[in-house]
């Protein structure tokens, strides 16, 4: 069972995966019997960058007990689309004088298709199945600890909806759209008996088939509800920032989007000029200067969470031995508790 979903969001290219990245290898090293799993899902993947390791599609294993993704969410769309697909496609085919209209089956062709599905959709489709605890590639590795590297806050807020994808609504529509015709022909019947005694005889298997695809659209949901419960129950949104302006605005707009979805316990100011190199250099000075207020005005709009922060590195925190270092300039000696649970 999860117990903590760690989630990082905020402006693009603060550093939310270094510190997510660092997060999950400290975590790992202070815990080591709590399975980790460390999970992007910004467009623009970076974790085989930061770990020096080709992560990809699958459940890759960077120590005894932490592992990393970068998911392929067109992949397990094409492989969730693929049965809705064939159903939909028979199902249409034999409503009566409904399968006879071309246009009805390039309609489905051109609409049940991955390609046809948003990204951040596709992605809410996969996160949806990672928390659910299903196997996604043969590993039957069930996770207590999942640290999130999510996109800008537009396409964080999708993921934390667990919005009804295309493919749902246009199910919907079509079985109502089913159903309308059905009910339909059954009060001409009797004058069409004849005409309709082809499609009346395929009867029970519209119906076993309209249940399947029904019942589809039943588990979604339901996964959805469970989803939605977990994410606030274990759930904890860190938002990363530097100290500037448009990012600064961008995490309260990330605070004030999801405070309904997800609790916020954190705030990360990252990449801060440390003084001593401010005094030597006009141009760091002047950069620090700017840093420093709203360094003020980012603790004092969350003075109710946890502040942490973070100097930028002279070198790339590239590797696990890089991350731990960034993960040090973070947490200092934090405990795994205190990372966890910095509210508590």
């Amino acid at each position: 069972m999860i117990e903590k979903i760690l989630v990082l969001g905020g402006k693009g290219g603060v550093g939310k995966s270094s510190i997510s990245a660092a997060t999950a290898v400290l975590l790992s090293d202070l815990l080591p019997d709590k399975r980790i799993l460390l999970i992007s899902f910004d467009m623009a993947h970076n974790l085989s960058d930061l770990l020096s390791k080709d992560i990809g599609n699958a459940i890759t294993p960077l120590t005894s007990n932490l592992w990393a993704i970068e998911p392929d969410a067109n992949d397990y769309a094409e492989k969730y689309t693929r049965d809705l697909v064939k159903k939909m496609k028979t199902l249409m085919k034999q409503m009566p004088l409904v399968g006879m209209i071309p246009q009805i089956e390039e309609f489905i062709d051109t609409t049940f298709t991955s390609d046809s599905i948003p990204l951040a959709l596709k992605n809410a489709m996969f996160f949806q199945k990672i928390l659910d605890a299903e196997d996604i590639n043969s590993q039957d590795v069930q996770f207590d600890i999942i640290i999130a590297d999510f996109p800008p806050t537009a396409n964080m807020i999708t993921l934390f909806e667990i919005p009804e994808d295309q493919v749902k609504v246009v199910l919907k529509y079509s079985l109502n759209f089913y159903n309308s015709i059905k009910g339909a022909m059954h009060n001409f019947s009797k004058m069409f008996r004849q005409l309709l005694k082809p499609f009346n005889d395929d009867y029970e298997k519209r119906k076993e088939l309209g249940k399947e695809i029904f019942n589809m659209m039943v588990v979604l949901e339901k996964r959805g509800e469970r989803i939605s419960e977990l994410i606030h129950t274990v759930g904890s949104l860190r938002l990363v920032s530097i100290a500037e302006k448009p990012s600064f605005e961008e995490v309260k707009r990330a605070r004030d989007l999801t405070n309904k979805y997800i609790n916020l316990d954190a705030v990360h100011i990252n990449m801060i000029i440390p003084k001593k190199h401010a005094k030597k250099c006009d141009f760091c000075g002047q950069i620090s200067t700017i840093q420093q207020r709203y360094l003020v005005e980012i603790k004092s709009e969350f003075k109710n969470e946890k502040i942490w922060e973070s100097n930028r590195l002279k070198e790339e925190p590239i590797g696990l031995d890089g991350l731990r270092k960034l993960a040090r300039e973070i947490y200092n000696d934090a405990s795994a508790y205190d990372i966890l649970d910095p509210k508590a």
